[in-house]
């Protein structure tokens, strides 16, 4: 019997390619579905979610602690989540209960420059202090066009912040530089520029130091210079010297009313007055503690005023100038003791 097949004889060199072709195309189907696992896409859903949950209301709590920190908690400003790219949550800071459409034009125009520094300082902050690394932080003038409350309260921010990591701030703001150094016992170095070039390290100006010390800084340092002038240049080089030791002296007495005499309740140039443990300081004021800073201020100020070619006031001697540096630090010596003993 003949049998007959009809239809095409498959030779084993077209077997491979068709195994082949099976092979790659699991292959493909295979990377298709990976692809699909580790679609961007969904990782920026999933890590949506999860940063609304861990990273969002975190971030926005911390950024609202560090408004009402700096003084700002009633700035009208929320922090939201707008989007996830790539996985990563992005936020933006909007006025509270507006149209986001509308947002960042009215933001710039209802908040102030000083507003809108704080509200930038306190998102930064709201975001790096969750690191886990401790990098210094580094400020350039921090406080510009801020008030007298948000510079103090910044200040005092930065202060708590060096407690955990270095903070080095640059200002030339003496008000700024007088908050960090009563609320922190800041370290400072003063940098002036000369005719060669900027940088120069320099003794920090009389007024941005305790006044206090600053007396001692003019009695121990500028007096002895005046004094070693007097005695090898005689009385024309002595005398700016001098001069300029009693102008300065003037000043620091005004200071010393204000921080020693008066404990800070009240100062020139700060709104607020601080009572708050401290106005029982005031009942150990005497009225020779008066008479005495009356005195001095009275002798004192006429170094700091126009004076007659006719009636022109002397230039104290070394000796005298001594004498009356050392009378107001013995004095605060003394007063300080008594204030301490209620």
């Amino acid at each position: 019997m003949v049998k007959l097949f009809f239809g095409r004889f498959i030779t084993n060199r077209g077997r491979t390619s068709i195994k082949d072709e099976i092979l790659q195309l699991q292959i493909k189907h295979e990377i298709e579905i990976r692809l699909k696992a580790v679609n961007t896409s969904a990782i920026s859903r999933e890590a949506g979610r999860v940063s609304e949950i861990l990273v969002t209301d975190a971030f926005v709590k911390r950024f609202n602690e560090e408004l009402k920190l700096l003084g700002a908690s009633k700035v009208s400003v929320e922090l939201i989540k707008t989007k996830t790219t790539f996985g990563k949550a992005q936020h933006k800071i909007q006025l509270h209960g507006l149209n986001p459409q509308h947002n960042r034009s009215r933001a710039m125009s209802v908040l102030s420059e000083g507003e809108q520094r704080i509200v930038s300082l306190a998102a930064f902050l709201a975001d790096v202090i969750s690191k886990p690394n401790s990098a210094p932080f580094i400020f350039d003038d921090p406080i510009s066009s801020l008030d007298q409350t948000y510079e103090e309260n910044t200040a005092k921010r930065l202060v708590d912040l060096s407690a955990d990591r270095q903070v080095i701030v640059f200002t030339h703001r003496l008000s700024l530089l007088g908050h960090l150094i009563e609320k922190g016992n800041a370290e400072y170095r003063h940098i002036r520029r000369e005719p060669w070039g900027c940088g120069e390290h320099s003794e920090l100006p009389i007024f941005a130091k305790k006044p206090i010390n600053a007396v001692k800084d003019l009695r121990n340092s500028k007096l002895s210079a005046a004094r070693k002038a007097l005695e090898q240049d005689g009385y024309d080089s002595y005398y700016p010297l001098a001069k300029a030791i009693c102008s300065d002296f003037r000043i620091l007495l005004e200071r010393i009313v204000e921080n020693e005499l008066l404990a800070d309740v009240v100062a020139r140039h700060r709104r607020a007055v601080n009572t708050k443990g401290k106005i029982h300081k005031l009942a150990k004021i005497t009225t020779e503690d008066c008479d005495l800073i009356d005195q001095l201020m009275g002798n004192f100020s006429d170094y700091e005023h126009s004076q007659s070619s006719e009636s022109p006031v002397d230039i104290p001697e070394p000796d005298e100038l001594h004498d009356a540096l050392t009378l107001i630090i013995e004095w605060h010596e003394a007063f300080s003791k008594r204030r301490e003993e209620m």
